[in-house]
């Protein structure tokens, strides 16, 4: 299904930042995707499933949280797992694109991508 992917801070992210960007605290908070009660059932998915989510710069595997979103939209809090899905291009404004992206997103039964995952695809 394709989607409009949306990044941006949370209370809870910024909370949990505090506990260390490697606390289980922070992925809790991160490492998800709210995503609007009616697409997770066109996908078949239920909260709490694993969703894949890939845009024309990466793909990760986030946690499905029902959320306050729009029909047609996910967002996913910013951190590395928002990072990975984001691209570099800042047309000239210093700030990367981090709302309005087009990701296909659908249900998986791998495993939410770690922080190490995300080190070990980026070369470290």
């Amino acid at each position: 299904m394709r989607l409009l992917l949306n990044t941006g801070r949370t209370v809870d992210q910024g909370v949990s930042m505090e506990r260390g960007k490697t606390s289980s605290e922070y992925f809790e908070k991160v490492a998800v995707a709210f995503i609007h009660p009616d697409d997770m059932k066109e996908l078949g998915i239920d909260e709490g499933d694993a969703v894949r989510i890939e845009t024309d710069f990466g793909s990760t595997v986030l946690k499905c949280v029902k959320g306050g979103t729009e029909k047609g939209t996910i967002f996913v809090p910013m951190g590395p797992w928002a990072n990975v899905l984001t691209g570099p291009n800042t047309e000239g404004s210093g700030m990367p694109s981090l709302k309005g992206l087009t990701a296909e997103i659908s249900g998986t039964k791998e495993k939410v991508t770690t922080l190490d995952d995300i080190l070990r695809m980026l070369g470290g």
